[in-house]
């Protein structure tokens, strides 16, 4: 027998080292043949980068370069679909899993968003959302609580809700806002300031009005406005005119502020490779408890409130009205409602954690762009004055009934232009073998709708149209932009068709956008969003005239999160009024 330590090889004994020796090349094949293994393995069919699949990090390195440049996620994902000449591709950014899917037609992605059921919201958003508890858009299409969820909402975008409850208050919110800008331009006497914060408290004000009515007394934006009131410019440092100002903040309430903390662990447990996981540990910690006890102290008063007021009949706000298709709910199946539970603050709280940021987000980029284009904000304006001349002949600005009930197709416009040129990724999960324009897509994986890409903002990239579904053949086909001029421009002029009676109207099926999203799973406050900001932005343009500012405070980057984010948000306001024009 071999001595302990050493080895039998054809009757010769070896020591260890040699052993190891020749047991390295068969080690160094294994580690090599692992390697190929988990490298990035592409689908069949589908056009992708060969230089991704030579690294375990694929399309990783590029991206993170790409985003360390300019923080352009959605445009990166375009670019890729413009490079490869492909409307579909895929791209590997996860290390061990299934490429992502860039979907660049929006003929087909309206497809696979309006009318197809082999796709579906992707479970890593669902885990994504766990801050926000139970509430609808954490549930699949299909599942009975979604519907049900949703039919609590049923009264909430309807006209006579929105014009009647939401507009009237957007209003009063933009008149409060014109008096915080009036007061920081006279405090900067010609020189920049920042607006986006400005926007978000007054979006704010609004969420929580639509939200929980009267019954929430505080506010975001009026103890900005009492605090910047009460200063005078001298109080203001001397710098030269192009220098921005820099205004104090004045503090917010724990809860308004938990609204924001919210958004960020929402954002977090999304981008993290295991949100299941990082959601939990987060949950474990002081500072989240803090975080939960409080949310739970104000929603259940919120619930008693909202409770009080459908038994004496005073339903007003959104809660008010969710409750009552509760009660009705209840009483047609038989049971007790369930108005003061768990499930009915989360599925109101929703709305202003995520409302105001997106919201707020929209009428800042509007902001941006009638600021860089000049022309474009005095077509606007003259268009504001043209339609309401009984405001300008009272100086005054016009009345929130005066607004709904004018023929504005160039605000329309404005306002979907800068969504067009704002967009950020719309992602559905593939809830079963399937097929996009004859590629073959195996189940589970993530399908991106390339908002930011060919034939949006791009040059489009060329279909065979003999592979679209069959849903897509049948559907009629939305317009197509002029690719002759450069789609990056932000030209309102795009949405505006001539009528046989020669009046200009707005088309919002001109040409491919995906702002909101499309079908059962789009935006379900879109119509709410879109009243916010027609009605501030008209006030906000009807009241000031934004001025030039320097380039560095300008240019259009964008951070994509819950909202796509501008990277710099400062504006130079005059003060005018209607007959200066």
């Amino acid at each position: 027998m071999a001595p302990w330590g050493t080895f039998t090889l054809y009757g010769d004994n070896i020591s260890p080292v040699m052993a190891a020796t020749l047991a390295l090349p068969f080690v160094a094949m294994a580690l090599y043949l692992l390697y190929q293994w988990l490298l990035p393995k592409p689908l069949p069919g589908i056009a992708y980068n060969a230089e991704a699949t030579k690294s375990l990090w694929g399309d990783e390195p590029t991206l993170a370069r790409y985003l360390s440049a300019n923080g352009e996620f959605s445009s990166w994902l375009g670019e890729q679909c413009l490079k490869l000449g492909s409307p579909v591709c895929q791209v590997f950014v996860q290390p061990f899993k299934l490429p992502w899917i860039l979907v660049a037609d929006f003929h087909e992605a309206q497809d696979i968003l309006m009318r197809r059921t082999d796709f579906d919201k992707p479970q890593f958003l669902i885990d994504g959302l766990q801050a926000l508890g139970d509430f609808h858009a954490r549930y699949r299409t299909g599942e009975d609580a979604f519907r049900s969820r949703r039919q609590l909402r049923q009264d909430l975008m309807s006209p006579k809700f929105l014009n009647n409850y939401i507009g009237p208050f957007s209003h009063s919110k933009g008149l409060e806002l014109i008096k915080l800008f009036e007061a920081k331009t006279n405090l900067a006497n010609g020189r920049p300031f920042r607006v986006r914060e400005d926007y978000a408290r007054a979006v704010l004000d609004i969420m929580l009005h639509h939200a929980f009515g009267e019954d929430f007394g505080e506010s975001a934006l009026e103890p900005q406005l009492e605090l910047l009131s009460e200063m005078t410019p001298s109080s203001i440092p001397e710098g030269h005119i192009d220098e921005p100002v820099t205004f104090a903040e004045a503090p917010r309430s724990f809860f308004l502020e938990l609204l924001h903390e919210t958004a960020k662990i929402m954002e977090r447990t999304t981008i993290s490779p295991t949100p299941q996981l990082s959601f939990w540990w987060w949950s474990k910690q002081t500072w989240y408890k803090k975080i939960f006890a409080e949310r739970n102290r104000v929603m259940l008063g919120q619930l008693r409130k909202a409770a009080d007021n459908l038994h004496a009949g005073n339903v007003k706000s959104a809660l008010d009205h969710m409750m009552m298709r509760e009660q009705a709910a209840a009483e047609k199946q038989g049971r007790e409602p369930r108005l003061i539970s768990q499930s009915m603050a989360d599925e109101i709280f929703a709305d202003p954690m995520t409302g105001h940021h997106t919201t707020s987000s929209a009428m800042t980029w509007v902001n941006k762009y009638l600021t860089g284009y000049p022309h474009t904000q005095s077509k606007l304006r003259d268009e504001l004055y043209s339609a309401i001349p009984e405001a300008v002949e009272e100086k005054r600005p016009p009345t929130f009934e005066e607004l709904r009930r004018a023929r504005l197709p160039y605000l329309e416009a404005v306002i979907e232009e800068a969504r067009r040129l704002t967009p950020f990724v719309i992602v559905r999960e593939t809830a079963q073998d399937t097929e996009i324009l004859g590629r073959k897509v195996p189940k589970g994986a993530q399908c991106l709708m390339v908002s930011a890409g060919p034939g949006i903002t791009l040059p489009s990239v060329p279909v065979d149209e003999k592979t679209r579904s069959a849903t897509s053949k049948a559907a009629k086909p939305w317009g197509k932009w002029d690719e002759s001029r450069d789609l990056k421009l932000f030209e309102p002029e795009r949405w505006l068709v001539l009528r046989e009676d020669g009046s200009v109207d707005f088309d919002a099926t001109s040409g491919p956008q995906l702002g909101f999203g499309m079908g059962t799973r789009q935006c379900w406050g879109r119509r709410l969003a879109q009243l916010a900001i027609r009605t501030v932005i008209a006030l906000v343009v009807w009241e000031f005239e934004m001025m030039e500012i320097p380039e560095d405070l300008g240019g259009y980057a964008g951070l994509d999160g819950i909202s796509r984010e501008p990277v710099r948000a400062f504006a130079r306001f005059r003060k005018i009024t209607p007959y200066e024009f």
